[in-house]
């Protein structure tokens, strides 16, 4: 695989060049990918990718809502609807009456209340497929995890799911303060990754990637919806298929 550069839009976009296959994936299926991505780390999205964390989620908002008063009930869709968004910008679309200084304070409630939830596995549940894609993946090359989320939330997907010893690293902003393309970038330099790919169901997570000028594989069984992916996955298993670990 190699990358060129492309105009769209008046912006500058890495076009990736692979070798065309045919392949059974691991579930069976057999799939046309006319496309192989050579990796040396696979970097993962969390929620709509891996996990579906959504009642959780809820759970967490509408507990924190009755301890502030605040007089209102979340729903799962526009919990669903805000999903890979940075902490900021899901205030301002739910709560974007609260003064900044409310908008600390709930944010802060929020992320402690669904973390105690989820760190249980309650109001969770892997996404089908993804621990046997772990299971191939692990020794083949190493796993990370950049998500846009705030402190202890992947933490608690980890240890939920006892998956710490899958992964090598994570990055979010809510350690950072970076947006999820900078955070990309920061994993492969801090784990010497150099020919990363990126597998999520947002678009914000196509933008990450192509921030980092990497592959972006689009995990379209998730909630999102996206444009201009280099590759689409509609079962998690059939990753090891799209991937070349030849270095």
């Amino acid at each position: 695989m190699y990358a060129a550069s492309a105009r769209r839009n008046g912006r500058e976009t890495p076009v990736f060049f692979c070798s065309g296959i045919r392949r059974r994936s691991r579930c069976g299926k057999e799939i046309d990918t006319m496309r192989q991505f050579k990796t040396d780390g696979v970097l993962f999205d969390l929620d709509g990718t891996l996990w579906d964390s959504g009642d959780g989620v809820v759970e967490g908002y509408n507990l924190t809502a009755e301890r502030m008063g605040l007089g209102r009930t979340f729903t799962p869709d526009q919990m669903h609807s805000v999903m890979g968004l940075q902490s900021q910008a899901i205030l301002d679309r739910l709560v974007p009456d609260l003064s900044p200084e409310q908008q600390i304070a709930f944010r802060n409630e929020v992320c402690r209340c669904e973390c105690e939830i989820l760190r249980t596995g309650r109001g969770s549940r892997l996404l089908p497929g993804v621990r046997e894609l772990l299971e191939t993946l692990r020794p083949l090359c190493p796993l990370f995890i950049v998500s846009n989320c705030m402190n202890g939330y992947i933490e608690a997907f980890l240890e939920a799911y006892g998956l710490a010893s899958y992964f090598a690293d994570y990055e979010h902003p809510g350690r950072t303060g970076l947006s999820k393309g900078e955070n990309i970038r920061l994993v492969m330099e801090r784990n010497g990754v150099r020919h990363g790919v990126y597998v999520g169901d947002a678009q914000v997570d196509l933008e990450g990637a192509r921030f980092a000028r990497i592959p972006f594989l689009w995990a379209r069984y998730g909630f999102g919806s996206v444009t201009g992916y280099d590759a689409a996955l509609d079962d998690p298993r059939e990753l090891p298929s799209l991937l070349d670990f030849t270095h």
